[in-house]
C-alpha cells in the first residue's frame, strides 16, 4: 500500500513542527545544530540578526550555494543581495524583522522564497521555515535559524523530517493549538506548571486575580487538556517550562 499523499498545509505543518522540535532539543542541550545539520534534508543555516550575517550553514546549503560555510560568514549584508531577488528581499527582511522583534522562542514563521547561487543560474523556489535561535548564552545577540526545502521536493522532506526527532508526535499533534496562544498566557502555562496558585500568578504578572482566571480558561479551551499533566506535556514538548 502507497504512503497517503500529503496535501501543502499538511507539509507545511510538518516542516514547522519538526524545526520546533529540533529547536527545543538545541535548547536543552540534547542536540547541536554542528552535529545534525547536515542531517536535515534542506538548506540550514543560522544567521547573527545584529549583523546580518550567516554564523552557519550546513553542506547541502554551502553546495547549493557554492560556497563555504566561512565564506558565506564574510559576504555580511551582502549575502542577501547576491543569492536573493532584490525586489523579494526587502520584504522578506521587513517581515522576518518584525517577526524577531516579538520575541518569541515558540513561534515559527514559514515564507517561500527564489535562491540562485550565482547570477548565470536561474532562480529555483524553496520553502524555508525560521525561528529564533534558541540559545543558553545571554551574552549572544539575537539569533535565527532557518531551514529551506525546494518546493518540488517539499513533501519527502517533510517526511524526512518527521522520522528524523523521535519525540515530535505531541509536537505535530498540537502544534495548531500552540500557535494560537498569547505569550501571556504561555506565561501564565508555566507558572501553573511550576505549581503557583492563581493569587500567586497575579502577584508575579501584576494581574488581578479575574485577568488570570480568565487566561486559566482561556488556556484550558484552547488546548484542550483536562488534567496538569496534560498540561505539563504540552508545556515540556513546546519549551515553555
Amino acid at each position: 500500500m502507497g504512503l497517503k499523499a500529503l496535501t501543502q498545509s499538511e507539509l507545511e505543518h510538518s516542516c514547522q513542527a519538526q524545526l520546533l522540535s529540533i529547536g527545543n532539543s538545541i535548547r536543552n542541550n540534547i542536540l547541536r545544530i554542528e552535529d545534525i545539520g547536515d542531517y536535515i534534508p534542506g538548506s540550514v543555516m543560522v544567521q547573527d540578526l545584529s549583523r546580518m550575517t550567516n554564523t552557519y550553514m550546513n553542506k547541502n546549503g554551502c553546495d547549493i550555494l557554492r560556497h563555504s560555510s566561512e565564506e558565506l560568514e564574510l559576504l555580511g549584508p551582502a549575502y542577501f543581495s547576491k543569492f536573493f531577488p532584490a525586489e523579494e528581499i526587502s520584504i522578506l527582511k521587513s517581515e522576518l524583522q518584525h517577526f524577531a522583534m516579538e520575541n518569541d522562542a515558540g513561534k515559527i514563521h514559514s515564507f517561500f522564497q527564489r535562491v540562485r547561487p550565482d547570477e548565470g543560474s536561474e532562480y529555483k523556489w524553496y520553502f524555508t521555515t525560521s525561528r529564533l535561535y534558541p540559545s543558553n548564552n545571554p551574552d549572544e545577540g539575537l539569533r535565527m535559524m532557518h531551514i529551506a526545502v525546494p518546493a518540488d521536493t517539499l513533501s519527502y522532506a517533510g517526511r524526512k523530517l518527521s522520522n528524523l526527532v523521535q519525540d515530535d508526535v505531541l509536537i505535530r499533534k498540537n502544534l495548531h493549538k500552540f500557535v494560537l496562544l498569547t505569550i501571556r498566557e504561555k506565561e501564565v502555562i508555566r507558572l501553573i506548571v511550576e505549581g503557583k496558585s492563581s493569587f500567586e500568578i497575579a502577584n508575579c504578572l501584576f494581574l488581578s486575580i479575574h485577568t488570570v482566571n480568565n487566561h486559566r480558561k482561556n488556556i484550558i479551551h484552547k488546548l484542550e487538556v483536562a488534567s496538569l499533566s496534560q498540561l505539563i506535556k504540552f508545556a515540556v514538548a513546546f519549551a515553555i517550562i
